[in-house]
């Protein structure tokens, strides 16, 4: 069973703004574990989808649960970049509220001053946030290692659903039988849009990369290489190992 973006965990974000005590926190956060992992049958396992706003707590999450497996799903930079233009001017504004609370958790990737972060574009701004996760997703397989942390990105999920899907129940020890796995694949979770709930498959994506890429390819473009400069000058790695699938 998942669960979709507990409230705790994001409460327990912004108790760590309000500079909650690092103990109680902990402990706290050792108990909320508890209440959200409890299987609703014996032969149940839980998946938690965090919000991306718990991505500074994702570490500590892990020290506390050291059996547990993780899945860092991200959107490659350019499929990125191009669902921020789809989303018009409410995207745009978004990725600058990312950004503002990737400063408030400390993650956000160092070397710019207050006149330079300013000065950055929509789409730079967009770019600056996704490097600042894929700092901490690297920081992650190397403290936790391949065994436990697998990467995959959205536009390998897409074209590959079920060899990918295979590979996770393996990443999280299911053990659902093919049966089953044909079962979710066929599901609303493989077939919809997961905010308009709509029918939506891998060449529904396409065409919406396709339609971005006319519009606003020459920015995205640019933003792209751009990007790619920060993470050189930066030193991070764009081409993580710990792969689900290749």
């Amino acid at each position: 069973m998942g669960l979709k973006e507990p409230v705790l965990l994001n409460d327990l974000v912004g108790w760590r703004r309000r500079k909650a005590d690092p103990g109680r926190l902990v402990h706290i956060a050792d108990l909320g574990l508890s209440l959200l992992s409890r299987p609703f049958t014996s032969e149940s396992a839980i998946i938690i989808k965090p919000s991306n706003l718990v991505t500074p707590l994702a570490p500590g999450l892990m020290k506390l649960r050291p059996d547990a497996h993780a899945l860092l799903l991200y959107a490659p930079i350019e499929s990125y970049l191009q669902s921020i233009t789809k989303k018009g001017l409410w995207g745009r504004r978004w990725v600058r509220e990312a950004l503002i609370h990737a400063a408030k958790d400390g993650f956000l990737v160092g070397g710019f001053s207050t006149e330079e972060l300013l000065g950055l574009t929509d789409l730079q701004v967009a770019a600056l946030g996704w490097l600042s996760q894929h700092q901490i997703f690297n920081t992650m397989v190397k403290e936790f290692g391949v065994e436990r942390i697998k990467i995959l990105d959205s536009d390998t999920l897409l074209a590959n659903q079920h060899d990918v899907f295979v590979r996770l129940v393996e990443h999280f020890e299911l053990h659902l039988d093919a049966d089953i796995i044909a079962q979710v694949l066929a599901g609303p979770a493989f077939t919809t849009h997961s905010k308009s709930k709509t029918q939506f498959n891998a060449n529904d994506r396409s065409q919406e990369q396709q339609a971005m890429q006319l519009a606003h390819g020459e920015e995205i473009d640019l933003v792209c290489q751009w990007c790619v400069a920060v993470a050189e000058q930066q030193g991070i790695n764009l081409d993580i190992s710990a792969k689900l699938f290749r």
